[in-house]
């Protein structure tokens, strides 16, 4: 079989199969991947809420801040910091949840991603190379507030 050649041959098909099945494992891979750094930095930061919804929120957040990391990479104090920057958020996010005049919210985790954490990311650090720069909300600076602090948008 001569996939990497691009050969157009009755092999195409067989090809496509395998290149499918190459990208599913490595989503695959990926999932697991976030799924434990999550699990780790929660770990080391002692966090034993059990609330359902701050460890769902969380997961939304912290894996949203990994993909924008070239190859998931991640020093212990940065995975810190970004889960105390995702703490510290949570305590709007629920107080809004509780205090919302428009009534509970229907799909919390479409709503959760919608939350926007302004994450130290630099556009012109190498390490933000999973996304495009320029395209990926993650690796812009926030020029309202001089690229410092969090923005959390409802």
């Amino acid at each position: 079989m001569d996939c990497e050649k691009g050969n157009h041959t009755q092999n195409e098909t067989l090809c496509k199969e395998k290149e499918r099945e190459m990208i599913m494992h490595h989503m695959m891979v990926i999932s697991k991947s976030l799924s434990m750094l999550c699990d780790c930095f929660l770990a080391r930061a002692h966090d034993e809420d059990d609330d359902p919804l701050w460890k769902r929120f969380y997961r939304i957040q912290m894996s949203t801040y990994l993909i924008a990391k070239r190859n998931l990479e991640v020093s212990a104090p940065e995975g810190d910091m970004v889960h105390d920057l995702i703490r510290d958020c949570w305590s709007e996010v629920k107080d809004y949840m509780e205090n919302s005049k428009f009534g509970p919210i229907s799909n919390v985790d479409q709503w959760f991603k919608t939350i926007r954490i302004d994450f130290p990311l630099d556009v012109f650090d190498p390490s933000c190379t999973f996304f495009r720069q320029l395209e990926h909300p993650l690796c812009q600076k926030d020029t309202k507030n001089g690229g410092q602090g969090r923005t959390v948008s409802f």
